[in-house]
């Protein structure tokens, strides 16, 4: 026999007991995060996991002050049961920021939004003395907002920004709808509040927030649409976040549409969100009723919801155009579920049965697609850039996908147990 045709032995790599444990400590977590206020012989049931591996997590969790002991529970017989839940005096800042605002918030572990702030300023695309002038308000409105619940255990600073963003660097690599690009904005946050920040493109954050905080956290393959002033997307496929060289992979508001069309703010013509994003809307809006002025989305929501036929027609438009773009993603993604996040689902009455036929008319396969909206709407933002920092800090990972193939399934086998 030639040595190249000896078989070729894979050395297998043996977890250790500290990785077993470990693996055993995140599935706990997040089964806890499903199903909490829950007992550690639901756990034991829920995960497979022996009865005294449960108790042993368990009492280390607690003593680490990530889970706290709970009511007793009732049972026909035998001891009472004493429930646990996640320790929800973990918090952090959250900032969604907008090209003329930031979203401020405290949220907990759980997700539930403790108090909010809106930090309104200028920001010029060429000054950068505008731009410092802006992270030191939103810095001076984050610190009020955190001296407020002083009483909590912060864990750092989550930032949802239209843009892409490396995480090697921090870096906000690719901004049109939002003139930051000229300074270092990880940098300026971070030495203006001297604490850790996670920062992260909006759509990408969504995703964080629904697999987290949502009714999708079991979902493999799943797309973040992301509306506002562009159209940004994020992507989960096979159960990981999808990046891309550069961390620039999800831009799909950049994808061309039409070969004619208004400028986008990327440079380009014909771009999708160019004809889906707000400003398409409002635009739409203002080319059938020249005679009104109205200046935000917002506005033209509340035409629409008070039966303006302009503004009905104006946001059809537009869903028309979303709907384009999402059967392209779902042709070349195969996701399970579609979420909608923006100002445009509050007529989501509306919109959905639009997008839905739509997905269902060009899908090439008897599946199509759930489309829905985000269950917190905008707010999925703030959650989302909350969720960055709590599940790195809970989880000792940046991302979702699982450290080893058995948690994959011990995760969804758990998840599905919560429906």
């Amino acid at each position: 026999m030639r040595e190249t045709d000896k078989p070729i032995r894979l050395r297998r790599a043996v977890a250790s007991s500290e990785t077993a444990r470990e693996i055993n400590r995140d599935i706990l977590l997040h089964t806890i995060h499903l199903h909490q206020p829950v007992s550690r012989a639901d756990l034991a049931r829920l995960t497979g996991l022996q009865p005294s591996t449960v108790s042993v997590i368990i009492g280390q969790l607690i003593d680490e002050g990530w889970v706290l002991p709970g009511e007793l529970g009732r049972l026909p017989r035998g001891r009472r049961p004493t429930f646990v839940t996640l320790n929800d005096q973990h918090v952090t800042l959250a900032i969604d920021l907008r090209p003329g605002n930031a979203n401020l918030a405290v949220v907990d572990i759980n997700g539930k939004i403790l108090g909010r702030d809106v930090a309104i300023f200028e920001v010029q695309e060429d000054s950068t003395a505008k731009a410092r002038a802006a992270i030191k308000h939103i810095a001076g409105a984050a610190r009020a907002l955190k001296m407020a619940y002083g009483d909590r255990l912060f864990h750092g600073l989550g930032v949802s920004v239209s843009g892409r963003v490396d995480q090697k660097t921090h870096r906000l690599l690719f901004s049109p709808n939002a003139p930051w690009t000229q300074i270092d904005l990880h940098g300026e946050l971070e030495k203006a509040l001297e604490i850790p920040i996670k920062m992260e493109n909006a759509a990408n954050a969504c995703l964080f927030s629904e697999r987290w905080f949502g009714n999708f956290g079991d979902a493999s393959n799943m797309i973040v649409v992301s509306v506002s002033e562009g159209v940004g997307t994020g992507l989960l496929v096979d159960g990981r976040v999808v990046r891309g060289r550069d961390d620039m992979a999800g831009e799909f508001g950049h994808m061309p549409m039409e070969e004619t069309g208004p400028v986008c703010g990327c440079g380009n013509v014909g771009c999708w969100e160019a004809f889906a994003s707000n400003r398409a809307g409002l635009r739409y809006y203002h080319e059938l009723a020249p005679d009104r002025a109205i200046a935000t989305f917002q506005e033209l929501i509340g035409l629409a919801q008070a039966g303006d036929m302009r503004a009905l027609r104006a946001i059809d438009k537009m869903a028309t155009y979303l709907a384009r773009g999402l059967t392209m993603l779902s042709a070349g993604l195969a996701p399970e579920v579609i979420i909608v996040v923006g100002d445009c689902t509050a007529l989501w009455s509306r919109i959905h049965p639009l997008l839905e036929s739509q997905l269902i008319a060009k899908s090439f396969t008897p599946y199509s697609p759930r489309v829905v909206a985000a269950v917190d709407g905008d707010v999925a933002r703030l959650r989302g850039a909350a969720a960055l920092v709590l599940h790195n800090v809970l989880f000792r990972r940046e991302d979702f996908a699982p450290r080893h193939p058995q948690e994959d399934q011990i995760l969804a086998h758990a998840a599905a147990g919560a429906r």
